[in-house]
């Protein structure tokens, strides 16, 4: 295991340096995924759009397109479900195939499910989807990517997107998913010890289509759940108040550079409250506390509005 390009304190603190590369993100066809590959292109990383909607990659790669041609750079699109290893393995199949000898100089596990419900009401099938995406989506991706990655004589950095729920006391089966994925991080960085550089973005609320993640659940796991008019007024009110996706991408490229792992991304509105959330929960561990989660006004405001 060659550590020529081994990080400094976590940090590539030359982006240049992972330029040409490819930059493979899951869940890349909208949100938080396609603003991190928007920021990808600027910084000369060749996009790889790996999602579960083919329609959705369409879009994408059309709307990247004069960016990366700008750039002369080339966008892959790759059908993707992530719960599944077989499928993840296709996706580096044909990558292997389409780029062959272009290192992966960027990977994000960026794909996710807001779902599950209740740990107390959430059936069998519920635990498999969101576990199958949150956790094992990032496992997958961990145990066939990163080997590649620490074979290839090019520096790398791996980023996974977890949530504020992968810090703070945890709520519903989400949110036991999201710890696991920070924890996955945090193992990880330990094992690669610098050989590539290691990061968890934990976002609060932000503009994106999580709400609807339900309608690409696959038939193993129940099938698609129809969106109701909730539903779709919950996803207008993170559109409305959630923070920009691409303030998320940008913080994701500056922690890369200074070598920060928790990236905690909180809302404009909603100074702080991650910190505070993280404070709460480790004061109640040190101090044979009981969890709790410091109220927001403007998480409420987004999802119980009438309160």
């Amino acid at each position: 295991m060659a550590n020529e390009h081994a990080t400094d304190n976590n940090a590539h603190t030359d982006l240049s340096k992972l330029a040409g590369g490819l930059a493979i993100v899951t869940g890349g066809a909208s949100g938080i995924g396609y603003a991190i590959l928007e920021a990808a292109i600027e910084h000369g990383l060749q996009p790889v759009i790996a999602d579960i909607d083919s329609d959705a990659i369409e879009e994408a790669r059309d709307k990247l397109k004069p960016k990366a041609n700008t750039n002369e750079l080339q966008i892959l699109g790759i059908e993707v479900d992530v719960s599944s290893e077989d499928s993840v393995l296709a996706l580096q199949k044909t990558v292997a195939e389409q780029m062959p000898g272009v290192p992966i100089s960027l990977l994000v596990c960026n794909a996710g499910v807001g779902a599950g419900g209740s740990v107390i009401g959430a059936r069998d099938i519920d635990w498999d989807f969101v576990i199958g995406v949150n956790l094992k989506g990032v496992a997958h991706f961990t145990r066939h990517f990163i080997p590649k990655m620490l074979e290839q004589d090019a520096p790398g950095s791996f980023v996974a997107t977890s949530s504020q729920d992968g810090l703070c006391a945890a709520q519903g089966v989400y949110g036991v998913t999201k710890h696991a994925c920070v924890a996955l991080c945090e193992a990880l960085y330990q094992e690669l010890r610098g050989l590539l550089s290691v990061h968890v973005l934990c976002p609060n609320v932000v503009g994106t289509n999580i709400v609807r993640s339900g309608t690409h659940r696959p038939e193993r796991f129940g099938g698609p759940s129809p969106t109701t008019p909730a539903t779709e007024a919950l996803v207008e009110r993170f559109k409305n108040y959630g923070m920009p996706p691409s303030r998320c991408a940008a913080m994701v490229f500056k922690a890369i550079e200074s070598g920060d792992f928790y990236i905690l991304a909180e809302a404009e509105e909603d100074p702080g409250h991650i910190h505070n959330q993280a404070r709460v929960r480790m004061e109640a561990i040190l101090n044979r506390g009981r969890p709790f989660r410091p109220p927001s006004k403007f998480i409420a405001r987004v999802f119980r509005p009438d309160t």
